[in-house]
């Protein structure tokens, strides 16, 4: 008995592979995080991220990419990207997607040092830096009979610098800079800078405050008796007296209420400054400058407090 095809069923077979076809492009994640590096940091970051997204989106709808992975390409069917760390901004603003990017964990620097998106595109970020606005509420808060910011300026913080000095007024401080453009200036300007009694703050500028410099920073900021405010808990376990910052799931709960938006069609916001933050405090360090503090939680409180519900400007 000779064997005659059905062309319904080879027709009906072709129909199914191309639904399962659709089907699964159309099952790609539409959010796509990529990263550099698993540190804690980056996976505090992706955990809040989903667990945020976690009512609206499966676990199928937001990817997990390795940064040296990513080919843009390959997530056509994403309506977002968003980089964990300057490793996969880097990587991700090279392929320049498509899709709206949004980087984190970065700072403004290194975000502004990224080729810029081609035509169309659309890019924006959540910078670890925290306003001057914030900072010197935190001076305030935390110090109010301190009335001089010292500020050790590198090549990378020119802006942030006249931004202390254009807020400062608020709380009557008042500002001293002195300008450096290599590390080898850094000893005799901080000689210059700490003759008046004063707060340093420490800026996110990579030439001046890196892992080979705070060390000294802050043994001489010591022998001065000039507190140094810094930007991350490392810098209060290291010495320094106060820090106020972000935390990577302060950042990754914000990343998330932006996917949000734009999952329901809204564009990406301009680059802004974290909405949330924590205060951090060295109580030995305190004790041995002679400066009663209050608890970091009450401090933060009154940062708060003095924001006044305005929206920080990024």
């Amino acid at each position: 008995m000779s064997f005659r095809p059905n062309p319904l069923r080879a027709l009906l077979a072709i129909l199914l592979m191309l639904l399962a076809t659709v089907g699964q492009a159309a099952g790609g994640p539409r959010v796509v995080l990529v990263t550099g590096e698993r540190t804690a940091a980056h996976d505090e970051t992706i955990g809040a991220i989903r667990s945020a997204l976690a009512p609206e989106l499966s676990a199928t709808d937001i990817g997990l990419v390795e940064a040296q992975d990513f080919d843009g390409g390959g997530h056509a069917e994403a309506r977002i990207i968003v980089t964990v760390g300057t490793q996969a901004a880097k990587a991700v603003g090279a392929r320049r997607p498509a899709q709206p990017v949004l980087n984190t964990l970065l700072t403004r620097e290194l975000y502004e040092a990224q080729p810029a998106p081609l035509p169309g595109q659309t890019r924006s970020a959540i910078f670890l830096d925290q306003p001057p606005r914030r900072q010197l509420a935190l001076l305030n808060a935390a110090l109010p009979d301190q009335g001089t910011v010292a500020l050790l300026v590198g090549p990378n913080s020119d802006e942030l610098a006249r931004q202390f000095v254009a807020s400062a007024g608020e709380y009557k401080l008042r500002v001293n800079v002195v300008q450096v453009s290599q590390e080898r200036e850094i000893y005799q300007a901080l000689e210059k800078l700490l003759r008046e009694r004063s707060v340093l703050f420490a800026l996110p500028d990579a030439t001046v405050f890196n892992t080979y410099t705070i060390q000294n920073i802050l043994l001489t900021s010591y022998r001065h008796r000039t507190p140094l405010i810094g930007f991350s808990p490392a810098y209060v376990r290291a010495g320094a007296l106060l820090a106020l910052y972000s935390t990577p799931a302060q950042i990754g709960r914000q990343a998330a209420a932006i996917v949000r938006n734009v999952l329901t069609g809204m564009a990406l916001p301009p680059p802004q400054v974290p909405r949330e933050f924590e205060v951090a405090a060295n109580p030995v360090v305190a004790r041995s400058l002679g400066i009663e503090l209050d608890a970091p939680e009450r401090i933060a409180e009154r940062v708060r407090e003095r924001e006044n519900l305005k929206e920080p400007k990024p």
